[in-house]
């Protein structure tokens, strides 16, 4: 399926673009999006220097990841939202050293009233799995979030000293408070007077290298927010990159239960305690 790249708000601060492939249903899924492979330091060196346009950039932001979940059920209608900001990546959270997640959460949640939507699911891997929670903490329609190793402490390593340029401007403070975002009480303020609280289903693994973070923030949003979250738990070796690529199928299956009570069988993950849950051989063995 080809989806064209489309701006969502008109006269927005800040600016909402991905692909809203409309079936004519009152349940929308939105799906944010990873990094790309060829994205690294030498990607964000090539940026600052010129070498490669802004034009180019912004295009490879139109290759969206699960474009299957939208070709596997026409029932809900899909949106593939882009994550083009700090001229590179945001993390749906900042733009060149600002923070945009609450600007972001206010357009979206006017694009949903505009649409109509009486159901809505938030989807993201990885770095689109910040954008998932952040948007749920702070759109009321949000009613599920299932994300896949999200990177909540949020890594931008891999992208070097150009990276910190293009995603921080340069200020170590910004940089620190994004770090720690999820440490921090403001990100969850709305939840407070919230009545209806969205419900997380964090899929992880233990060698992740944010298992801990997401254990925490799991744990933070029960214990704090009395806030329904479950952990799903591969106990395999791979680490972060590989648990999502490895298992495209279990992916896309646990997406496709978003609507169901709960998003796995018996059979399927083994409840070691009422909100944890590790994954059986059947489900390991789901490539």
């Amino acid at each position: 399926m080809t989806v064209a790249s489309q701006k969502l708000n008109d006269n927005a601060k800040t600016p909402l673009h991905g692909a809203h492939i409309k079936n004519n249903s009152d349940t929308l899924v939105i799906i944010f999006q990873g990094v790309f492979t060829k994205t690294n330091e030498a990607y964000a060196t090539n940026i600052i220097e010129g070498r490669i346009p802004d034009k180019d950039v912004k295009n490879l932001h139109s290759y969206y990841h699960f474009m299957k979940v939208s070709e596997r059920n026409d029932t809900r209608d899909y949106l593939y939202l882009e994550d083009y900001y700090s001229r590179l990546y945001g993390w749906y959270a900042f733009d060149n050293g600002k923070f945009i997640y609450e600007e972001l959460s206010n357009e979206l949640s006017h694009f949903i009233d505009e649409h109509g939507y009486k159901h809505v699911y938030v989807v993201g891997s990885s770095k689109g799995g910040v954008g998932a929670i952040l948007m749920a903490l702070h759109c009321p329609q949000i009613t599920r979030v299932f994300t896949m190793v999200p990177d909540v402490r949020i890594s931008t390593d891999g992208f070097g000293e150009s990276g910190r340029k293009l995603f921080f401007n340069k200020d170590e403070l910004f940089e620190k408070r994004v770090k720690t975002l999820f440490e921090s009480p403001d990100v969850f303020k709305n939840l407070e007077n919230r009545k209806n609280k969205p419900e997380f289903f964090f899929f992880t693994g233990v060698r992740d290298y944010g298992f801990r973070p997401v254990t925490n923030l799991h744990q933070t949003l029960r214990e704090e927010y009395n806030v329904e979250s479950h952990l799903l738990i591969m106990p395999t070796p791979e680490p972060h990159s590989p648990l999502i690529k490895n298992h495209p199928n279990l992916m896309n299956y646990l997406i496709q239960n978003m609507d169901k009570e709960r998003l796995w069988e018996d059979d399927e993950f083994t409840s070691v305690s009422p909100n944890a849950h590790i994954a059986t051989y059947k489900t390991i063995g789901m490539k």
